[in-house]
């Protein structure tokens, strides 16, 4: 079922994110697994968990995305609201404040969707192969 979001844009239709360029093109698989009311989850998100494990902070993590910590921040609470536990806590104290972590559950999440995300690849990476040779090497224009 398509959607439109508040900022008018519909969910769940594939848009054209870059101008295509002269050239071989290359067709990628993008996996986004949707929980129904609970969101859902993509490569941004997981982008957003292993930063904050790499980085320690949520700041840093949406700064390293180009996204606003509150921008961040919501797309944590939105993942730590869909699953049974949190995926990534506050850590408090010390002397640089605190910051934050994943939890187990969340670096298994993490673990889980690279995984599936693999599987697939591997899976319909021939199919990638033919898309990307008999796509239009062209943006063409309509008459």
């Amino acid at each position: 079922m398509n959607r439109t979001s508040p900022k008018g844009t519909r969910r769940g239709v594939t848009r054209l994110a870059r101008s295509p360029g002269r050239g071989a093109a290359q067709a990628e698989l993008t996996l986004r697994v949707d929980f129904g009311e609970q969101g859902a989850l993509g490569p941004g998100k997981v982008r957003l968990m292993e930063l904050i494990a790499d980085k320690g902070s949520i700041s840093a993590a949406g700064r390293a995305m180009d996204m606003s910590y509150r921008g961040a921040w919501l797309l944590v609470e939105s993942l730590n609201q869909a699953f049974r536990e949190p995926l990534v806590v506050a850590k408090h104290g010390g002397k640089a404040g605190g910051g934050a972590e994943l939890t187990a559950l969340g670096t298994r999440v993490v673990g889980c969707y690279r995984d599936m995300e693999r599987a697939a690849h591997d899976a319909a990476s021939n199919h990638l192969k033919t898309l990307g040779r008999i796509v239009a090497r062209q943006k063409v224009s309509p008459k």
